[in-house]
């Protein structure tokens, strides 16, 4: 009597469960586009590993929208950089490569701005590639993997001349290490809705453990040798040395090339900072430009204390404000209403001595300006 209905269960979890195949690796003339709501509220992406769940996504909002689109790798001029890739991402910064088998679909490497917004060109390559997808993919999957970047420049060439011209020692160049541990586990499977559509998918946990590290050429005597730049400049600087974790549970359907959802958590994974999600709506596919002409400029830049941010031709509404630090992580954000010509001040103590980017954005995530701040500390 027992037999039957355990069978049955069994049956049901067999077809339940998907398998994400490579048909769903993204190709050339591909066009992923999604939205982002960077405050969701009251969503729990984070539910206890396990089958048949449910999560309902559907109150998400358009802040912002995204659209990644594919190209053959020989349009971009970096290509011969990457040999054997097979696609590039050709941004306004820069490039990123891509190579793609039957199995994997990896990230070989950047080339074009730097990420700091120093003004330095840049050609990265990881080292092995870094597989953002692969297939088969199935419940209880979990896959370790780790990946090495590093890049070194010449400190004679503007803005590091400048940077570097008033230290007591002379600094030749520099390198930048970044190592990668990533962590992936499918522990759940269900179904997600967003607004739009609603889909079967698995659930990854995506662990990363990023571990940057810099060095400095420094010629003593006529002698040189590499040190260590959080010895140098006494804990990094606040250039955004040393590891930071970041944990995302990325939502992946068998028959979408988008992942359904992406949902990036706080460092004590209590609340969740964002989620990008397919966009579902049809027209328009992407949003319109805006024809807006605000600005925004920091002022003192360098700053020590405080910062102040002047505003020009804002278009009332709301705006969200947000620093980055030299490797790209928000580390600080705030929500303002704004109208005209107006000003507001950041106190910087929570803020240490480095290179960051700032960015004002409207409510449909048109960028008012994104620019450079420099905060020095006693």
């Amino acid at each position: 009597m027992l037999l039957a209905p355990v069978l049955s269960a069994l049956c049901t979890l067999a077809t339940a469960q998907i398998t994400i195949t490579n048909a769903t690796f993204p190709a050339a003339g591909d066009s992923l586009v999604y939205c982002v709501d960077n405050a969701p509220l009251g969503l729990t992406p984070f539910t206890t590993p396990g089958i048949a769940q449910t999560w309902d996504f559907s109150t998400l909002q358009k802040e912002d929208t995204l659209s990644v689109v594919y190209s053959p790798a020989a349009l971009g001029i970096h290509a011969a950089d990457y040999p054997g890739a097979d696609l590039v991402i050709l941004g306004q910064a820069g490039e990123t490569y891509f190579n793609v088998t039957n199995t994997k679909f990896e990230a070989l490497g950047y080339a074009g701005a730097d990420p700091a917004g120093l003004g330095l060109n840049v050609v990265t390559k990881f080292s092995p590639p870094v597989y953002e997808r692969y297939a088969p993919m199935n419940f209880f999957d979990i896959k370790s993997q780790s990946s090495f970047i590093g890049v070194a420049f010449s400190t004679d060439q503007p803005p590091l001349d400048s940077i570097f011209a008033n230290l007591p020692v002379n600094v030749d160049s520099l390198r930048v290490r970044i190592n990668t541990e990533r962590l992936q586990v499918v522990d759940a499977w269900g179904t997600v809705a967003i607004p739009g559509g609603s889909y079967p998918v698995l659930r990854e946990k995506r662990t990363d453990y990023t571990t940057t590290g810099m060095d400095l050429y420094v010629v003593i005597f006529g002698f040189g040798t590499w040190v260590d730049a959080g010895t140098v400049l006494g804990g990094g600087g606040g250039l955004g040395l040393g590891t930071d974790t970041t944990v995302t549970y990325h939502f992946f359907s068998d028959t979408e090339k988008e992942e359904i959802a992406m949902a990036t958590m706080s460092n004590d994974l209590s609340t969740v900072e964002s989620i990008r999600f397919k966009n579902n709506a049809t027209v328009p596919t992407i949003e319109p430009v805006s024809a807006f002409t605000g600005g925004i400029q920091a002022f003192p830049n360098p700053a020590v204390e405080w910062v102040r941010f002047d505003c020009v031709n804002l278009t009332p509404g709301d705006y969200t404000l947000k620093i980055f630090n030299i490797i790209g992580k928000c580390v600080w954000k705030k929500n303002y209403t704004l109208s005209g010509t107006t000003s507001f001040r950041v106190e910087l103590d929570d803020f240490k001595k480095g290179t960051y980017i700032y960015s004002l954005v409207d409510k449909q995530g048109n960028s008012v300006g994104t620019k450079r701040l420099v905060v020095l500390k006693p």
